[in-house]
């Protein structure tokens, strides 16, 4: 995985480079034409192209940076009150939203901001796998030793962990697409709708901070994601309740 995202961060790197000229000369160009040039509404085309490779070059470093820093805290009932407030713009009129999480799930050994971004990246999908509707659920709970027989990233040992899931009623994932869900730019959504990098930045998180992720899905039947995360504990062994009581704040908002 190290090799992988050094891979990521060196093509996203060198691609920035190539855009920054492109989009100047574009700029450059289109100043030079009056409001009304089919020339100018070509070169307009071209910068959103050049703006959509730069998004995909943003989402390739999100990617390769997403590694674990130990002694980051997430609180995971803030995070999750703020997905609450940011997917109900962008998820959909024609979804349901539910949010299931004990008020006494404790801190979790990982980055905030990026299990925040994790959170997000696996909504959106949800959202895409239910074009007519349906019903999108977040739920989060404190477990002692879980075992689970749907583990596709990292294992699980008998320590105490949050389990956070993601549960969908959409399309559902077809059976020979399941292993692959999470290699980095496999995407089964159609031409220009996926980067293939969403679930592969996901896995890398968990994976850095010592979790797991299981996955159920039927096509036709919806998915669940359900992610492992080691609950954080202090000098004695014991479990972080707060982050007030570790000393750390959390951020409010999602990291775009």
């Amino acid at each position: 995985m190290e090799t992988i995202n050094g891979l990521a961060a060196g093509v996203a790197h060198e691609f920035n480079n190539v855009l920054q000229i492109i989009q100047g000369y574009l700029s450059f160009a289109r100043n030079q034409l009056p409001p009304d040039s089919e020339i100018r509404r070509d070169l307009d085309a071209a910068m959103a192209a050049s703006d959509r490779a730069a998004d995909l070059s943003r989402r390739l470093l999100q990617f390769a940076r997403s590694e674990f820093d130990e002694g980051d805290l997430t609180d995971v009932n803030d995070a999750i009150d703020s997905l609450r407030l940011l997917l109900r713009p962008i998820i959909g009129e024609n979804i349901r939203l539910e949010f299931d999480a004990s008020t006494h799930v404790p801190v979790v050994a990982s980055s905030d901001a990026t299990f925040r971004q994790a959170m997000l990246n696996l909504c959106i999908n949800a959202r895409d796998a239910m074009p007519s509707g349906g019903v999108l659920t977040v739920q989060a709970a404190a477990l002692s030793a879980p075992s689970a027989d749907n583990l596709a990233v990292g294992e699980l040992s008998p320590s105490n962990y949050v389990k956070i899931s993601v549960i969908d009623t959409g399309e559902g994932i077809p059976a020979e697409n399941l292993p692959h869900i999470f290699d980095l730019f496999f995407s089964s959504k159609s031409p220009g709708k996926g980067t293939g990098l969403g679930l592969a930045m996901v896995a890398t998180f968990v994976e850095s901070a010592g979790g797991a992720i299981g996955v159920t899905s039927q096509p036709g039947e919806g998915s669940r994601f359900d992610l492992y995360l080691p609950v954080a504990v202090d000098a004695e062994g014991d479990g972080i309740e707060s982050l007030d009581e570790a000393g750390f704040t959390a951020p409010l908002l999602v990291t775009p």
